[in-house]
């Protein structure tokens, strides 16, 4: 799998895209600055993979959506600058084969970038967590405490600091309050995705 699709609509990154490309031995099909134009340029060129910005003008859930609809034999891998847990879970749940942030180094995109390329996937580990655990980062989010959290789902709590161990383990967060951290800024974030995220 060699042909790449790149979609961005900053001419400077989709540049920086194609030589960073072009040098690990793949072949950029083409460019598009936007959805619209996306789908059209998958229709005339057939790539095999697509480099999505996530924060394209007519982007979002809605158009990625309709693109992989559209191209179900097409990986897709997107780039965020709020990949938060929430929106690393929704895109692998609507068939995206792959999630990384803008501040990642070019070495770990190209690596992600060669794993689907390879039938894999290339997601943060925030992309596999379960609903409970959502619903319990959540729920942290908003600032309630354990037992107020065990109340609302109906679950122990120990079994809610259960989950929250597995969520400092999957999420990379030294202590409870830097999960709780986290999460907030989860919460805060949360509307920037939902239609289409920030610069």
């Amino acid at each position: 799998m060699k042909r790449v699709l790149i979609v961005d609509d900053h001419p400077l990154v989709r540049a920086g895209l194609r030589e960073l490309l072009r040098r690990a031995g793949f072949t950029v099909a083409g460019e598009a600055s936007s959805a619209a134009e996306a789908e059209r340029r998958a229709r005339d060129l057939g790539p095999e993979l697509v480099i999505w910005d996530w924060a394209l003008p007519d982007g979002g859930m809605e158009a990625l959506a309709r693109f992989l609809k559209s191209f179900p034999g097409v990986r897709v891998l997107v780039v965020s600058a709020f990949l938060g847990p929430e929106l690393a879970c929704a895109l692998r749940e609507m068939g995206a084969r792959g999630a990384i942030a803008k501040t990642a180094a070019p070495g770990e995109l190209l690596q992600a970038v060669k794993a689907i390329a390879q039938g894999e996937e290339a997601f943060p580990e925030a992309a596999y967590l379960s609903a409970r655990e959502r619903e319990v980062l959540a729920l942290l989010g908003k600032g309630w405490g354990n037992a107020e959290i065990a109340e609302r789902l109906g679950i122990s709590v120990k079994t809610v600091e259960g989950h929250l161990e597995r969520l400092k383990r999957k999420l990379g967060c030294p202590s409870t309050a830097a999960l709780r951290a986290l999460a907030i800024k989860e919460v805060t974030d949360e509307g920037r995705w939902e239609s289409r995220s920030g610069p």
